[in-house]
């Protein structure tokens, strides 16, 4: 059922992906860099996108709805660095949050314009937009598009501090 709405949304979630991926060209020997004291590491960033371990994003956009909308709390300084984070690869990485992009996209493809507008009540939201009765398409933008782009920037950070060019 893809549409206009999610098609727009899934390239500009590809877009992200490409640029969070130039971002970690040639950083697997910086995982535990950072670009300033007391700053995550590449590790730590990585770790916090993926959310915490077993965090899968499909079935919670599946708990959206249009009345008795549930309440999703967002700890934005969580970086979860257990279930054997502490030792995976960038590949094993970039596996994962490609899983989670793949996942979504294929989701999103098979929600009508009806489905789209189904909500959840994300206090998180408030604070950045004033409202907190978030749809999908906004959830799945700030999740992989902003999420994804501000942290991106983060790396590019540490990429510039271990000597490696800017992408």
């Amino acid at each position: 059922m893809a549409n206009a709405k999610t098609n727009d949304l899934r390239a500009r979630i590809d877009k992200s992906w490409t640029h969070l991926k130039g971002q970690l060209q040639g950083m697997d020997t910086h995982m535990e860099a950072t670009d300033a004291p007391g700053e995550w590491t590449t590790r730590q960033v990585l770790s916090h996108l993926l959310f915490e371990p077993g965090w899968k994003p499909v079935p919670l956009l599946k708990t959206f709805a249009d009345k008795d909308l549930p309440l999703v709390e967002i700890d934005p300084g969580l970086t979860d660095m257990s279930g054997g984070r502490e030792t995976m690869t960038l590949k094993q990485f970039m596996d994962a949050l490609d899983t989670q992009r793949r996942e979504v996209s294929f989701y999103l493809d098979g929600l009508s314009e009806a489905d789209l507008r189904r909500k959840a009540r994300i206090p998180l939201f408030k604070e950045i937009m004033g409202i907190d009765e978030i749809d999908i398409p906004t959830f799945v933008g700030a999740l992989f598009e902003f999420h994804w782009n501000d942290h991106a920037g983060q790396l590019a950070k540490i990429r510039k501090a271990v000597g490696l060019p800017a992408k």
